[in-house]
């Protein structure tokens, strides 16, 4: 079987190959050789990081909860590992119903606007 493009469909199973199970596919070489150095991490990567352990020592969520809803995003291929790791926490928080999108929406207006404004400097809330 083919590995689809996008996630499997009804049709196909739900053992079906996912989007990112490139193993034993051939066609996967176009990917190029990986690039092994150590790039470091960015401070809001670095965050992602330190939420995603926190969630799953605290027991919030599991680390295939955590793979699941990252191989699940219809953007998989376009985002950085990181990336995919803050939507992939944000849904998960949202399935779990921590918080609905609506507040998280009406939290980040907030975020944008003192970003807007410059008050961001040493604000923890």
């Amino acid at each position: 079987m083919k590995t689809p493009k996008h996630g499997p469909t009804a049709e196909d199973g739900p053992h079906a190959p996912r989007a990112h199970d490139m193993g034993g596919d051939v066609s996967s070489a176009d990917a190029g050789p990986i690039d092994t150095r150590d790039h470091g991490m960015l401070f809001w990567e670095k965050q992602a990081n330190g939420m995603r352990m926190v969630m799953v020592a605290k027991g919030i969520s599991a680390l295939d909860e955590m793979r699941r809803a990252a191989e699940d995003l219809p953007d998989y291929y376009r985002l950085s590992y990181f990336e995919r790791t803050t939507k992939a926490i944000r849904n998960l928080l949202i399935e779990k119903g921590t918080f609905t999108q609506a507040e998280l929406d009406e939290k980040m207006e907030v975020v944008r606007a003192r970003f807007a404004t410059g008050q961001s400097k040493n604000r923890a809330s």
